[in-house]
């Protein structure tokens, strides 16, 4: 949950809920010390806010100063607290950027175990397959994908290279026009490899 989504939940009647509105503030005008500070002080004090949003929220102060690292450890934290869908799926992204595949799995498959019927964690395990030369379990997941939600270019993509790898060519290339047709971002680097793969 984005910090504007807590915010409208909670009304603020608890001392530390006005540090947090004062941390949330302090957010937005991008001075990321003071934010942590103040969502740390926050922690000590009376709220009406759970602990694990204020451990989401300093999470997302880490992941707009690009440090996954502890990004990562306030989502954890949050996640022993309380599961969370989105959270998980975000955990499973910033384990994937630092190189953990074995971690980014295992949350996108807790997040998939919350809620099957969501495309989101679909489309990052069959991604996360495919970069790891996974083919078969890439293309069993982005169809899955699919299904849930056709709308997500980048499954078209990335479903044409996995079909590329298998040798299913004239797959690959009906998923390609799919993602071209739904805007997909460097869909030009898609058609470079799908054809580089099939030569």
């Amino acid at each position: 949950m984005g910090f504007f989504g807590i915010l409208t939940v909670t009304s603020c009647g608890k001392p530390g809920d006005f540090t947090v509105s004062k941390a949330m503030k302090a957010y937005q005008a991008q001075d990321y010390e003071k934010s942590l500070e103040l969502f740390n002080q926050a922690l000590t004090e009376e709220l009406s806010y759970s602990k694990e949003s204020v451990y989401t929220m300093i999470s997302n102060v880490y992941l707009a100063e690009q440090d996954l690292e502890n990004a990562i450890v306030f989502q954890e934290k949050a996640l022993e607290l309380k599961e969370d869908y989105r959270t998980y799926v975000t955990l499973g992204m910033n384990y994937h950027l630092l190189k953990n595949d074995e971690k980014a799995e295992e949350a996108y498959k807790k997040a998939l175990k919350m809620n099957p019927e969501k495309a989101e964690a679909l489309v990052s395990l069959g991604s996360l397959y495919l970069g790891m030369q996974k083919y078969d379990e890439a293309v069993n997941f982005l169809l899955k994908s699919i299904e849930k939600e056709p709308r997500i270019a980048i499954a078209h993509a990335n479903l044409a290279v996995a079909y590329a790898y298998t040798g299913e060519n004239q797959k690959a290339l009906d998923e390609l026009k799919i993602a071209e047709e739904l805007k997909c971002e460097n869909i030009e680097e898609f058609k470079e490899r799908v054809q580089s793969i099939s030569e």
